[in-house]
Order: structure tokens, then sequence, then C-alpha cells
């Protein structure tokens, strides 16, 4: 069976930016497994990797506009110390959850801080960047 529209993939990847610096490696772990079509991949991911099949592998290059958008100024928060949870570690790089509601929360990136105001980066960690990604499919199948 080969990828279409609504297969469910079983596949393992390795994900580089354009200087080789190793982003996401799944070949440690159980191997992904996904419904094609759903948004779960960049959409310049999944239409290069349309009509593959169990033990086939292909590395695809994805630009950032195909990928994770580019990065938009919009997405960085400025906020005090004092609104975020006193027990939250605050380093560059670091990850936030901030919750809304008991039900909606956001992820944000630490981007730096100057005295009591941090910088919070909602936009996705690989936005703007061109990535590489060696994929190897596993299983194509039409049930979970």
């Amino acid at each position: 069976m080969i990828i279409t529209e609504n297969t469910i993939v079983t596949m393992r990847y390795i994900v580089e930016d354009v200087s080789g610096n190793v982003l996401d490696n799944t070949y440690a772990n159980t191997p992904i497994k996904f419904q094609m079509g759903r948004g779960d991949f960049p959409l310049g991911l999944e239409n290069q990797i349309l009509a593959l099949g169990p033990g086939q592998s292909k590395t695809v290059h994805v630009p950032a506009e195909q990928g994770y958008g580019k990065r938009k100024k919009e997405l960085i928060l400025r906020v005090n110390r004092r609104e975020l949870p006193s027990d939250i570690e605050i380093k560059v790089g670091g990850r936030i959850r901030r919750y809304e509601t008991i039900f909606e929360s956001e992820l944000f990136t630490v981007q730096g801080y100057i005295g009591d105001w941090i910088y919070l980066d909602r936009n996705h960690r690989y936005a703007g960047i061109d990535l590489i990604y060696k994929v190897d499919i596993v299983d194509v199948n039409t049930d979970w």
C-alpha cells in the first residue's frame, strides 16, 4: 500500500536545518503514526511523501513558507515577571505554557529578558527555518 490522503502512516524521521543541525530525531523512540492530510506535519512534507510505501526513504527539503511559516513579530509578547507563576524557571530557550482557562493554553519559548520584562515567543519553534526531513516509511495502512 502507498501513502494517499487519509492513510495511516507510520514513519521515522530526522529533521535538520539547512546547516545540518539536528532539530528532531525519532529513531530512538517508537515510530510516529499519523493520518495523512490532517495537518500533523507541514504540507510541504506531506505533499512530498505521497505515493511512498513501506521500506521507502526520502530526503525532503521544506522551505519555511511550506513548513511552519515565517516568523511573525506580533507573536512575541513582553510580560512582567509577576504575571508568570513564581515557580517557573525563566531560561532563554526554555518553554512555558500559559493557561487562559483550565482547557486553553498556549506554548511559548522564552526569547530573552531585561530586568523584570520577559519576552515570550509564540511562533512555532521551526517558524522561519528551511527544514530537511530524512524520512523512512515503516508502514502504510487504512486503520489504526
